[in-house]
């Protein structure tokens, strides 16, 4: 009797094994929704997202590429920047400070909601303007050239400008998403207790049961990401106790 040639054993054996099995789709509507890491949002279930859930950790590129502790300032220190320094996320290597901005911006802001009852976060925007002039981060003629910009005066012209001669720390708060919303995501990440630590896990926190603070709209406590993520005008912030 002929041997069998090892193609035709293969062939034979392959035609024995059941094909495997197809890789079973997940439902959107089988899928909660989760918090960004850097924004402090809500991620909605996303069909392109489905089979991929569990390692969605941010609701954007933006997001992503703008996580806390990736943007550092990096600049000579100077006597002057003390008052800078007082805050977490300042470190000095050699002649040079590093401020984790992130970082830096929720340290200012858990010190105004320590310091002042019912401050908001425009507060909190107005003491970090405030600390950057005192440390002659920010001049005031920065600040008139960029609303002369803003209001379409010679935009491309002043925004060139600026950006030449503005202090890295600065540049860097005012660089998207721009401080205003740098202030808000921070304070939706302090008030649902979301850490830098960049582990999936914690997109699982939706409340603001372990948050560090509270955040209120119109006398009314924010208590879910759905709540923080769609809040629009003056938000008061308040250490918990």
């Amino acid at each position: 009797m002929a041997k069998k040639s090892a193609r035709a054993l293969a062939a034979a054996e392959a035609s024995r094994t059941p094909p495997p099995e197809p890789p079973s789709r997940v439902s959107v509507n089988d899928l909660s929704a989760k918090s960004c890491l850097t924004c402090g949002r809500v991620i909605t279930p996303r069909a392109k997202w489905a089979s991929d859930w569990g390692s969605i950790k941010y609701c954007s590129d933006r997001c992503r590429s703008s996580r806390p502790g990736k943007l550092v300032a990096r600049f000579s220190q100077a006597e002057k920047h003390a008052a800078l320094a007082k805050y977490d996320g300042c470190k000095v290597k050699g002649d040079e400070m590093h401020v984790d901005v992130e970082l830096w911006v929720e340290s200012v802001l858990l010190d105004v909601a320590a310091r002042k009852k019912e401050a908001t976060l425009d507060d909190v925007q107005q003491q970090i303007l405030v600390l950057l002039k005192e440390a002659e981060v920010l001049q005031e003629s920065e600040l008139e050239q960029r609303k002369a910009g803003s209001d379409g005066q010679d935009a491309e012209e002043a925004t060139w400008t600026e950006d030449e001669r503005r202090h890295p720390l600065w540049k860097a708060l005012d660089s998207a998403p721009g401080l205003r919303e740098r202030t808000r995501r921070a304070a939706r990440r302090l008030a649902l207790g979301i850490t830098h630590d960049s582990d999936p896990a914690q997109t699982a926190i939706t409340t603001t049961e372990s948050g560090r603070i509270e955040l209120l709209q119109a006398r009314k406590t924010l208590r879910t990401v759905e709540n923080l993520s769609f809040a629009k005008g003056t938000l008061t912030v308040r250490r918990k106790s």
